[in-house]
């Protein structure tokens, strides 16, 4: 069996080749088809629009976002260029994560080459191909994309550096000059440049008469200067509040220096597995795989695994530190090797296999794709798509009466702010609730602001909702007026991977007096809540979701 290390490839393009080709363009397929459908915006993405639409490029790079958003400046400025040339739709907005998406599944094939044999090459590329969370986040103007493309660049920058055909000077200059601009359009990214740096360092030191490390002195040094004034500029234009925020939502991913560090661990390994990849459970055959095939690299090939591996350290040290999480979207630009890690584990069982018979060879790569063709139909084909805000709204649209009032629950603020007068929905045509979490008795006060709507007909808007307060909502009308027609459209994602299921619109006719005098906002039982953390109370409104009629609501917690 063929085995490539230091970028040796074979001469001429072999069944493998044209495999690996193949998936490529599965994974090509995918992104492409997901992105011309143009599905609803998220909410998040919103956030992140309307500092792009709201602000001039200096203020959009140099001073803290609104709505809790942080994102590396050159990647607002692409995303700003693309609204300017463009337009604002989805295509345009969504072109750069895409094209992104697009240039990682090639840097995977180059890295995946350094690193596997030519018949585990294939699998890879599609576990990437295919994965949802790659899909998924290749569509949406977040950094995610960005930040797993410019990791695999940085990579795939080290293991060239490191061939045993020195590159050229033009090369060498070439990944000077990345690492002076690409940390400003990837953060994560930083955790490669470092890692990366780190281990190029100590292998020119190995390397015997080290002709190498002058260059990579050079090459480490500009990575480094780029790192640290992404550094710099990332904690000037990240405000107190937002970093306390982001602190406590993404704090299940910070990693306790304890005895559980290892279950922690594992079990984010395995969430990834399991929910960005869509692999079968139980997980926990992926996490021993991976560990298994770490430990395989080192001792088949340690300069690469040495490339591979300190990146992680350092991520599962910054998340020990509570300086950056592990958990989710957020470790995706770790995920590439994660896949190298399982493969190299399954090319020794193929390679044992193969040793002893060409027939059991192919059963034990036919076993190897089981778990890869199994993510296809776990995860549901594009179109993706969280909360359809524009099918929800046209189909409002069309019903809506002119004499029915709307009330929108606080979650629709970014959804109706950016698609609202698109299907004829003005600031002036509903009310937009606001977000009472941090205030006493503020299931009533959902209550009381319905309240204002007796005697008419009132469609309820559902959307980023908390199901208790819902369910206290509908409740009520239900009990003061009588429900008439809904408009329901589902999300369309995989079970596991999101917490809205749902979007509607609910008609409900409030002009039955008798039914009105039953009970009022300071009466009516409320659906029993759990307890929640003071955090929870605290940060629960903050963020894109509190957009009220007039302005953000602005909302400190000490």
């Amino acid at each position: 069996m063929e085995h490539f290390d230091n970028g040796v490839v074979p001469a001429g393009r072999t069944v493998w080749w044209w495999l690996a080709l193949g998936a490529v363009l599965v994974g090509v397929t995918l992104r492409v088809w997901q992105w011309w459908l143009g599905t609803s915006f998220f909410i998040d993405e919103l956030a992140v629009i309307h500092n792009l639409v709201s602000r001039p490029v200096g203020a959009l790079v140099s001073t803290p976002l609104d709505e809790a958003q942080v994102a590396p400046p050159l990647f607002l400025v692409v995303e700003q260029a693309c609204l300017k040339v463009f337009g604002s739709s989805e295509l345009s907005l969504r072109l750069p994560p895409l094209l992104a998406s697009l240039a990682a599944l090639l840097l995977l094939w180059a890295v995946a080459r350094h690193v596997l044999d030519a018949r585990m090459v294939p699998l890879a590329l599609l576990t990437f191909a295919v994965g949802f969370t790659f899909v998924h986040y290749s569509n949406q103007v977040k950094q995610y994309a960005s930040d797993t493309t410019v990791s695999l660049l940085v990579l795939w920058l080290a293991l060239r550096l490191r061939d045993v055909r020195a590159p050229s000077a033009r090369f060498w200059v070439a990944a000077a000059l990345a690492g002076l601009v690409l940390p400003f359009y990837s953060q994560a990214s930083l955790m490669f440049f470092a890692g990366c740096g780190a281990a190029l360092l100590l292998l020119a030191f190995l390397d015997l008469g080290r002709p190498r490390l002058r260059a990579t002195l050079a090459v480490v040094g500009a990575w480094a200067v780029g790192s640290l004034l992404s550094l710099v500029l990332a904690k000037q234009t990240l405000l107190s509040t937002d970093q306390a925020f982001m602190h406590y939502f993404w704090r299940e991913g910070m990693l306790p220096l304890t005895g559980r560090l290892p279950v922690v661990f594992a079990g984010e390994l395995a969430e990834r597995w399991a929910n960005g990849l869509g692999w079968p459970h139980p997980t926990s055959i992926w996490v021993a795989l991976t560990f298994v095939g770490v430990a395989l690299l080192w001792w088949q090939q340690w300069r690469v695994a040495l490339l591979l591996t300190v990146p992680w350290v350092l991520s599962a040290a910054a998340a020990v530190l509570q300086q950056f999480p592990l958990r989710q979207r957020l470790m995706d630009f770790l995920v590439p090797t994660l896949i190298l890690f399982v493969f190299v584990a399954f090319q020794t069982m193929v390679r044992w296999a193969w040793c002893r018979s060409r027939g059991l060879g192919i059963a034990a790569l036919l076993a190897c794709a089981a778990p890869v063709f199994y993510s296809t139909t776990r995860h549901n084909l594009p179109p993706f798509c969280v909360e359809d805000a524009k099918t929800l709204y046209a189909q409002l649209a069309r019903v809506r009466q002119p004499n029915e009032a709307i009330y929108a629950y606080y979650g629709n603020g970014q959804y109706l702010r950016w698609y609202g007068p698109q299907y004829g929905f003005s600031p002036a045509s509903y009310y937009l609730g606001h977000c009472y979490r941090h205030e006493p008795g503020a299931e009533r006060q959902y209550l009381k602001e319905v309240d204002a709507f007796r005697g008419r007909q009132m469609w309820l808007i559902m959307m980023h909702f908390d199901p208790y307060e819902e369910k206290d909502l509908t409740a009520y009308l239900s009990t003061i007026g009588r429900p008439g027609r809904r408009i329901t459209v589902l999300s369309r994602m995989p079970d596991e991977s999101i917490g809205y299921k749902v979007a509607y619109a609910q008609l409900y006719d409030l002009t039955d007096a008798r039914r009105s005098a039953r009970t009022s906002a300071a009466t009516f039982p409320l659906v029993p809540t759990p307890d929640r953390p003071a955090d929870e109370i605290c940060w629960s409104c903050y963020g894109p979701q509190v957009i009220d009629n007039s302005q953000q609501l602005a909302l400190t917690c000490q």
